[in-house]
């Protein structure tokens, strides 16, 4: 590949709290992470996209706040930022000005992606789909032999083949590649897994999440990608990790296993012909749409369900 333009990452998931079966000091892997990342924006010179949910929840404790406004203005390059649904209060796009994400924005720390924006630095032109924003065309007609590149930025749960058996509304990312050929690069975050496709010499490129949050990911190798503008190829970039021994409580795992298979089995027994998916919040959001219930309502629950978290 050329040089670098773009950095491209997503989930950040930032957090004040110590994750799950953690037993190292998560709140420094994870700050040591994002300094991985600024670090290679400064050795390259070039921004950095993340696809979604820069932060685990919508409000951010005060601490957290000034840490990190203070961290991300004394970096010299941009940080652009699609607000994913952690990121938006009772996941509604027009609450952004309430969240941490607002906040960061509204400090200047990074650049909020709800636009069209020109990169004239990257000579392209990026288009973001937030949360709950659609996916579509963006009606910039390619000028043949034009410099410029068209980026879309999207967070919904995009895959290379189904995540488990009987997913409903799976969406594949070579069928994104067809259906939107204007675009030379897709970045998406939401699906925590690391993966590029490849169609007629244009990318998908899912970043995936920078930290292990869960057992689940102890295999995972976070990554960030570095793109090219001028050849539309990237790299992928491993971010140092630790031993799984030494972030997780491997013992909880096992417990965990056996309590899964059992689960598994029970589930089984009852012939149950439902769709498991990782997010209560995202499958309650999908029951009050299916029911067709009244926004004034679902603002309620999710107001409510901020409150417990």
């Amino acid at each position: 590949m050329k040089n670098p333009t773009l950095i491209l990452s997503a989930d950040w998931h930032i957090r004040s709290d110590v994750s799950e079966n953690r037993i190292d000091d998560f709140l420094r892997e994870q700050e040591r992470k994002i300094d991985f990342i600024l670090d290679m924006s400064n050795k390259y010179c070039c921004p950095i996209v993340v696809a979604g949910d820069i932060g685990d929840k919508s409000k951010w404790e005060n601490w957290l706040l000034e840490k990190y406004i203070k961290k991300f203005k004394a970096h010299s390059q941009n940080i652009l930022v699609l607000p994913g649904q952690h990121d938006l209060p009772n996941h509604r796009l027009d609450k952004l000005s309430e969240s941490g994400l607002g906040v960061l924005a509204a400090s200047k720390a990074i650049i909020k992606l709800t636009r069209l924006n020109l990169l004239g630095s990257v000579a392209s032109w990026l288009s973001p789909f937030p949360f709950g924003k659609e996916l579509c065309p963006i009606g910039i007609i390619k000028e043949k032999n034009s410099q410029y590149k068209n980026i879309a930025v999207t967070h919904q749960l995009i895959s290379q083949s189904r995540l488990w058996e009987g997913q409903e509304n799976f969406v594949s990312a070579k069928s994104l590649l067809k259906k939107f050929p204007e675009y030379d690069l897709i970045v998406s975050g939401d699906n925590h897994q690391s993966f590029i496709e490849k169609y007629e010499g244009r990318l998908l490129v899912n970043p995936g999440s920078i930290m292990r949050s869960t057992i689940a990911q102890i295999n995972h190798k976070p990554k960030v990608y570095l793109w090219s503008a001028e050849d539309n190829e990237v790299k992928a970039i491993e971010i140092p990790i630790r031993s799984a021994k030494k972030v997780f409580d491997l013992f909880v795992m096992k417990k965990q296993d056996k309590r899964d298979e059992r689960m598994s089995a029970f589930v089984e027994s009852l012939k149950f012909d439902c769709e498991f998916k990782m997010s209560f919040k995202d499958n309650l959001d999908k029951f009050l749409n299916e029911n067709k219930v009244e926004q004034g309502i679902k603002n309620k629950i999710f107001m409510s369900l901020e409150k417990e978290s």
